[in-house]
């Protein structure tokens, strides 16, 4: 076929489509899907004080269904003639694409990754986005039923066994001579076996820090315990290692 005639076609097409055309049922219902179910993830992460909250979350799943209805709906309209498209290619570069925007909520803290939780958040509300503008929406509702099944249920049952089981905590003191020593001892009066897995140093301009991690055994009011450890001299923080993200 000759460039002309292919241009002409092409022509044709773009002249008999209606760019200002109101979209159908299926797609508004999509947009809505998504913004709803990825702003329920939104909200559960700004309650938590997380860096991506609402926001972010639901720009993620509208902008992903809005990707997945134009691979669907607005790139084969714009055709003519034999050529063919491949609807997954769009797709395929928001799941690689919206891999930076993760990215950015993770980071490092006396070598403790944090945010990743929230970084698998945005990545869920992006692939929540791309089923709603499939039209795949009770699969999406299932997968926002299943995240919160698995931060609002399984996390915190698996934090109590392990309390029950051992608790990590985690200690950043100033460098000082017979601070830890103090620490382990009151560890065992207060009835808890101490075990010390993890111990890094990190240094700055007026001091030196030592993080260490305790794995604890027995004992009972661990909230008591960190209570003291904070307001102990040259104890900088004392938490728990495993607190949520």
């Amino acid at each position: 076929m000759c460039a002309g005639c292919f241009g002409y076609r092409r022509a044709r097409t773009m002249e008999s489509m209606d760019f200002f055309a109101l979209p159908s049922t299926g797609q508004v219902l999509a947009i809505v899907f998504a913004f709803l179910l990825s702003a329920s993830i939104g909200i559960e992460r700004e309650l938590r004080h997380k860096d991506a909250g609402i926001r972010t979350h639901v720009l993620v799943g509208l902008g992903s269904c809005l990707f997945t209805l134009i691979s669907i709906n607005g790139a084969p309209a714009l055709l003519s003639g034999n050529t063919s498209w491949d609807a997954a290619r769009i797709a395929a570069q928001v799941v690689s694409g919206i891999g930076f925007i993760g990215a950015g909520v993770i980071w490092f803290n006396h070598d403790a990754i944090r945010g990743l939780t929230t970084a698998s958040a945005i990545w869920v509300a992006a692939a929540i986005g791309m089923a709603c503008g499939a039209q795949m929406f009770f699969l999406a509702l299932l997968v926002v039923v299943a995240y919160f099944l698995l931060v609002l249920v399984f996390a915190p049952l698996f934090y109590a066994i392990t309390r029950r089981t051992g608790q990590v905590v985690e200690i950043s003191y100033v460098e000082k001579q017979g601070v830890l020593k103090a620490v382990l001892l009151e560890i065992t009066q207060r009835g808890f076996e101490s075990q010390v897995i993890a111990f890094r140093q990190n240094k700055y301009a007026d001091r030196r820090e030592t993080v260490v991690d305790i794995r604890l055994k027995g004992g009972r009011d661990v909230d008591s315990l960190l209570s003291w450890l904070s307001e102990y001299e040259g104890v900088l923080e004392a938490k728990l290692a495993d607190e949520g993200e």
